[in-house]
């Protein structure tokens, strides 16, 4: 009897040791110790101020974090460049802040950073772009990814281009505006827009080139286009583009060349920036994906239980939900945007 009864006390404390490591995603990241403070202070490493949306997120960040009594955020702007991120990164560790936030601009190149802040116990939060590693899994290294379907934002945008031709015949040609070569958001809303255009034949990407996000950028690369469409013969009639910043710079080089921004070409973006808005209610843009925001209280909530409790989120991956907007919800909403 008392051999059955010492088998059955380590049986139940087997069971207990196996129930309490599962459950929560808890000690991601860097660990379960006790974190508990009075107030905390977060590192933000931004891409930069590339867009009237990436301004927008910056801004909304800042004042989440000092409207909390808890909080304080340091903000980095990157100016575009990931060694600067990574500098900025490196520098939040080593003033031991209780967690850091990064906006990858690209999605590879953040394997020494990542075990720099695991190894000092520091979680990261990826947010609206994703990243990768080679020397081991992303989620491992990372508290959660807070960020949009950008396939979905992709083939949300490629689906309002198709209806924008839907009582015409094809083949018609249009443009894809893509954005920074080698970043998750580039990638993957490219990867959504070729899922629906692919498989249609009405619409023909004729043109396909980067402009980096920029406004400027986008208006260098569409007047580019425009001149070889002439040369080649190609009559352009429609540009659908990873952000509304690109697709305005492209508009107002269609309307130089004497062409009708939103009625001889059709625009459609990504980000659902103001701009995007008085666009379309003056008639010269189609259609624009909200890129959303949120980050600001979202990043606060998830640490506040992660730093607090030891609570990691239940998935690693927090989505946004994206919102379409067209020529005939655009007034509605316009009075509404912040940014």
């Amino acid at each position: 009897m008392k051999k059955i009864s010492l088998f059955l006390l380590g049986l139940l404390l087997l069971c207990l040791v196996i129930f309490t490591g599962c459950g929560s995603r808890s000690g991601s990241a860097g660990g379960s110790t006790s974190r508990r403070k009075d107030n905390y202070i977060v590192g933000f490493a931004q891409t930069g101020s590339e867009t009237e949306w990436r301004i927008a997120m910056s801004v909304e960040m800042q004042e989440a974090y000092l409207s909390h009594p808890r909080f304080t955020l340091i903000f980095s702007d990157g100016q575009q460049r990931q060694e600067n991120q990574i500098a900025a990164m490196r520098n939040f560790i080593q003033q031991r802040v209780d967690a850091i936030v990064v906006v990858p601009i690209v999605a590879t190149g953040w394997d020494a950073i990542l075990h720099e802040a695991r190894e000092a116990n520091i979680p990261v939060i990826l947010a609206n772009r994703g990243a990768s590693m080679v020397s081991g899994n992303i989620e491992d290294f990372t508290l959660c990814f807070i960020g949009p379907d950008n396939i979905y934002a992709g083939e949300a945008a490629a689906h309002a281009m198709v209806d924008a031709f839907r009582d015409e015949a094809g083949p018609i040609d249009i443009v894809e505006l893509t954005g920074t070569v080698g970043s998750s958001s580039a990638v993957d809303r490219h990867t959504g827009i070729h899922n629906i255009i692919g498989n249609q034949n009405k619409l023909v990407i004729r043109y396909s080139q980067t402009g980096n996000y920029t406004r400027a950028e986008g208006k260098q690369v569409m007047e580019a286009i425009l001149r070889t469409a002439r040369t080649e013969g190609v009559n352009i009639r429609g540009i659908i583009s990873h952000s509304d910043d690109m697709a305005i710079g492209a508009s107002q080089a269609i309307a130089e060349a004497g062409i009708r921004p939103g009625v001889d070409i059709r625009l459609v973006g990504i980000d659902a920036v103001r701009g995007a808005f008085e666009a379309m209610v003056a008639g010269e843009y189609t259609a624009t994906v909200e890129n959303p925001l949120g980050f600001g209280d979202k990043t606060i909530e998830l640490l506040t239980d992660y730093l607090d409790n030891d609570v990691a989120p239940s998935e690693w991956w927090v989505r946004l939900r994206n919102e379409v907007f067209t020529q005939e919800n655009a007034l509605a909403a316009l009075p509404h945007r912040r940014y």
